[in-house]
This record gives structure tokens, sequence and C-alpha cells, in this order.
């Protein structure tokens, strides 16, 4: 097709299943192509604090560098819900469009409620996701109403015990809209697929409805958009 754009979607975590779900939940938009990758070996299985953080940008860049890959696509999707350093490095070593996960749920968020709340995994990447939103947004915002750890480590998002997983996740959806979150966006890549039971958390709960937002559903959709306006311009 003429004018198609191709996208690539960095998994920047060694563990190939979470490509999977992102793959399984992520058509491409019109007019664009989607190819998925995996980071090397190298890489740590999982990204849960600033060290596998720095760790695995090094390895993807290294690997994405050697294999010709950022030649290839017209924009690159970042799959960690944090203000990763991949999404800084691939910017100024592609000068391509390139967005991670959190910047495009919160550009989401903020245009289809007034306050968003983030679910996310274990404690770990808890408090930094406040600096990084800070920094997203260019400010502190009472349009933010925080981060809930539901206290699941990331790879048990898929090879967890699921009823243990989805109690965890349906309870901190609840303690997010009762600190009034109306968008509660999902914080973590493992997380691909978990809208209904955040719903269902927070209907059990008794509270109003809210809108959930897909960083990786939302970053493909946004970073489609501003691939095609860079090749035309």
């Amino acid at each position: 097709m003429s004018g198609t754009v191709a996208l690539l979607v960095i998994n920047p975590n060694s563990t190939a299943s979470v490509t999977d779900g992102l793959r399984a939940i992520l058509p491409p938009p019109p007019g664009t192509t989607l190819e998925f990758y995996t980071a090397p070996p190298s890489a740590p299985s999982a990204i849960s604090d600033a060290t596998t953080g720095v760790l695995s940008a090094a390895a993807c860049l290294a690997d994405l560098t050697a294999r010709g890959l950022l030649d290839a696509f017209d924009g690159f999707l970042v799959c960690c819900f944090s203000d990763h350093p991949l999404t800084h490095l691939l910017r100024e070593a592609s000068r391509k469009p390139t967005l991670n996960i959190l910047e495009g749920a919160i550009a989401h968020a903020l245009l289809v409620g007034q306050r968003f709340g983030i679910v996310t995994s274990g404690a770990g990447y808890k408090y930094a996701h406040y600096t990084e939103v800070r920094n997203v947004l260019g400010a502190p915002s009472e349009r933010f109403a925080g981060v809930v750890a539901c206290g699941v480590a990331v790879l048990e998002f898929q090879g967890g015990a699921r009823d243990v997983v989805e109690a965890k996740v349906k309870a901190a959806s609840a303690r997010s809209a009762a600190q009034g979150a109306d968008v509660i966006i999902l914080g973590c890549a493992g997380m691909a697929g978990m809208e209904p039971l955040v719903h269902q958390g927070v209907a059990e709960a008794g509270l109003g409805p809210v809108r959930v937002v897909d960083g990786a559903k939302a970053g493909v959709q946004i970073l489609a958009g501003l691939a095609r306006l860079d090749k035309e311009t």
C-alpha cells in the first residue's frame, strides 16, 4: 500500500511471552505494518528498577543497530511502562518518531477523562512513576490521581496463579478509583488485555464507571500518526 508506515514494537526485556502478549492485542492501524521485537538474551528478563532499565536499553540498542533495524522502520514503540532510556537513545540514534507506553497512556488518558491513576505491578517502580509522570506533564498536576501497586511481579502476569493475579488487579483498580481516578492506566506491558479485570474490580467496589487505557494500544495509534506525518514532511 502506498504510504504505508512500518513500526517496530519493542519489548525491551528478554521474555518472549511478553512479546507474544503484545502481539495478541495489537492489530495494526490502517495503513500501518507492525513487527515485534524481543530484547536479546543478554538483556534482563524483566525490568523492575533503574538498573534493569539501563541494562536493557544498552542491550537493545546494540542489537537493533547491529541488525540494521534502525533504518528499516518509520517509528519505534518501547513497550515498558516507564520513561525507559531506550526511548531517548532511539530518538537520538534514529531521528525517527519514538514513543514509550507511559507517554502514550498519559496522552490518551488526558483526552478522555478528568483524572488518571496508574495501576502497576510490584513496588519497584512505583515511586519512580511519580517523577516520570511529572516529567511527561512538565509539572505536578491535579489531574494525576497517583499510583497503586498491585503486588504482582511482571512475569507473574503471564505465568502466575490466575485467581491470585486477578484478585490483586481488581483490588488495586478499586483503590485507584477510590483515589479519584476516572481513567485507570494499565501500568505494565504484562497487563495487556486486563481491561475487564479493572472494570470488574471498580464495579465490585461499588464505585462509578472508569475508562481503562492500555499504553501499548494508545502508543501504536499515536505513533502511527506521528510516523505518517514525519514521512510527509
